[in-house]
């Protein structure tokens, strides 16, 4: 799939759309249209470019380009990292904020960013940041969650199809950007999609299940994934599995989630992030909840299709990318002219999409292999007869 000319569009849209606010704020639009074309070029001559590397020589690659990643973020993050308006971003500190306070016995919620946000992870998101605010920063979250994330693609897939996907981050400045200035919208989105990877692959469900739960309780556009996680393990497993899943995932969840928000509804601060969808109200009546309703209503219907792994995470791609397409637009019609502000939560969705194309080419080719196989075994000359004396 990701071979075929449609696998190389979405490829190329993977890459630019979600980089688009990062390079159009740095370099115009006269970059970003340059970086549009220089994506398409590379992603044109990629698949003569990988036909001559070995698989050997493109490990090769990717060793590199996880050490200059790492390189970078220890050179340039202390850089961003200043605290002060427009340099970095408060999303780490958000997180690290959170997680000293869960470990101290304190609300998460009372505390706000330097930039004065509040903060608007769900309690999950803390929980998971405690290790790596533990080791210093939890902006340390995406020098593991990359690799975790093409670790699970080559489990499905090989380990080539991994090490090409994982080369193609060098085309992504915003996962670059978001590694050094520690925002955390890219693990946040491979956490989610691990945890479900892993529910719908594995026979421990009940362990999985509340994992997966403490996942979602990160952000609550994740939530709506759950009707599909329903309606995949339904069709794998059966209805009463699924059941069991889904109510130990959901009561996870809320677990985490209800007593901080019961204990100051006022303050909790998840419910200000609505207003991402919610602000659209000024442009028609009511025009956000029923984005959020639209949304659920996908969620649902998708949840009713047949679903195998790559289709499982399509939909999951379909979901996630509606209120972040629908805000692209909606800003843009209501600014008369193109916003891309929206775009920057395209890691919100694009993982899933980039799981969705690796498992489709492994779909493929084991089909491949398989009609090969077939043929070969129809060509190959039957027993000779011999004719018996009389």
């Amino acid at each position: 799939m990701m071979d075929s000319r449609g696998g190389t569009v979405c490829l190329w849209l993977l890459l630019v759309f979600p980089s688009s606010f990062v390079v159009h704020k740095y370099l115009g639009w006269a970059g970003t249209i340059v970086y549009a074309i220089v994506v398409a070029a590379i992603l044109a001559l990629r698949p003569r470019a990988s036909r001559r590397l070995s698989t050997r020589n493109l490990a090769w690659l990717v060793f590199l380009m996880s050490v200059l990643i790492i390189v970078a973020f220890l050179v340039i993050y202390p850089i961003a990292n200043t605290h002060v308006p427009g340099a970095g971003s408060d999303d780490d500190d958000a997180l690290n904020l959170g997680a000293r306070a869960l470990v101290a016995g304190r609300s998460p919620y009372s505390r706000t960013t330097y930039l004065g946000n509040v903060l608007h992870h769900l309690p999950g998101a803390f929980v998971l940041a405690i290790p790596f605010v533990a080791l210093g920063t939890s902006a340390l979250q995406n020098l593991c969650w990359l690799p975790l994330f093409f670790l699970a693609v080559s489990k499905d897939t090989n380990g080539r199809t991994a090490l090409e996907l994982a080369l193609l981050l060098v085309l992504s400045p915003e996962v670059m950007h978001e590694v050094v200035t520690g925002t955390g919208y890219v693990s946040n989105a491979i956490y989610v999609l691990l945890g479900l990877w892993w529910l719908v692959r594995t026979t421990h469900r009940d362990v999985a299940a509340i994992a997966w739960g403490l996942t979602l309780a990160s952000r609550a556009n994740f939530l709506f994934l759950v009707p599909l996680a329903f309606g995949c393990l339904r069709q794998r497993a059966g209805w009463r599995t699924a059941w069991r899943a889904t109510a130990l995932t959901c009561a996870t969840t809320a677990g985490l989630t209800l007593p901080f928000y019961l204990h100051d509804p006022r303050h909790f601060g998840p419910l200000e992030a609505a207003n991402r969808l919610l602000v659209f109200n000024q442009l028609f009546p009511h025009l956000g909840p029923v984005l959020i309703v639209l949304m659920a209503a996908l969620a649902m219907a998708l949840s009713c299709t047949r679903m195998d792994a790559w289709a499982l995470f399509r939909n999951c791609t379909l979901v996630q990318a509606f209120p972040v397409v629908t805000g692209v637009v909606l800003t843009s019609v209501r600014d008369r002219q193109i916003n891309l502000l929206y775009t920057r939560y395209g890691s919100f969705f694009v993982w899933f999409a980039f799981m969705a194309l690796a498992s489709r080419r492994s779909d493929l080719l084991a089909a491949s292999s398989a009609v090969s196989a077939r043929a070969r075994s129809s060509s190959l000359p039957g027993p000779r007869r011999t004719r018996s004396g009389s």
